[in-house]
């Protein structure tokens, strides 16, 4: 399924300026040549993918999603993993019960439009390398990166010559009121 009536979309948290850098520290402090490194651009967490996205889809998806009410909330990421059979290195949390509610509400909201989600639970992970064929053989401990969680994105993933980016469609800020509508 491609054509320009099609997208390939996922849901993520996008993280701010400060938080970027706190990540890319923490990219920087591993060996270079242990696997390909996440452009700068492109570190989020994804909450849910939606795959290749008709545009009828899309907009049922958006207005499912301006219905979401979650509160914001601070997501500490303290902790390196790695996935060998994905062969990822990634940054992430042990748990986060306002993120799942987030997850839980955005997966809700998709399903009313035909989406069909991941079964596995959700792990908290961003990537910071991809191809990763032997990791270190112990992960250093990182100091833990406060991120402030005020909003939720809905990203389109792009195949360019130069590689895969990601843009920004539309966000949807967490808080008191309807998430969509502040």
């Amino acid at each position: 399924m491609t054509g320009p009536e099609v997208r390939r979309l996922f849901l993520a948290l996008w993280p701010e300026a400060a938080v970027r850098a706190a990540l890319l520290e923490v990219q920087r402090g591993l060996p270079a040549d242990i696997g390909r490194a996440v452009k700068a651009d492109n570190l989020h967490i994804t909450l849910a993918f939606l795959g290749s996205t008709p545009a009828q889809r899309q907009s049922c998806i958006e207005a499912a999603l301006d219905d979401v009410v979650a509160q914001c909330f601070s997501l500490q990421l303290d902790r390196l993993g790695f996935w060998r059979k994905p062969q990822v290195l990634w940054v992430g949390s042990e748990r986060s019960p306002p993120l799942q509610t987030l997850v839980d509400g955005v997966g809700r909201a998709v399903a009313q439009c035909g989406c069909r989600l991941d079964s596995r639970p959700f792990q908290i992970h961003l990537t910071l390398f991809r191809k990763v064929r032997k990791p270190p053989r112990e992960l250093p401990v990182v100091a833990p990166i406060q991120w402030p969680v005020e909003s939720f994105a809905l990203v389109e993933s792009v195949t360019a010559a130069s590689g895969v980016c990601y843009k920004v469609l539309k966000t949807w800020a967490l808080g008191t009121a309807v998430a969509g509508r502040a």
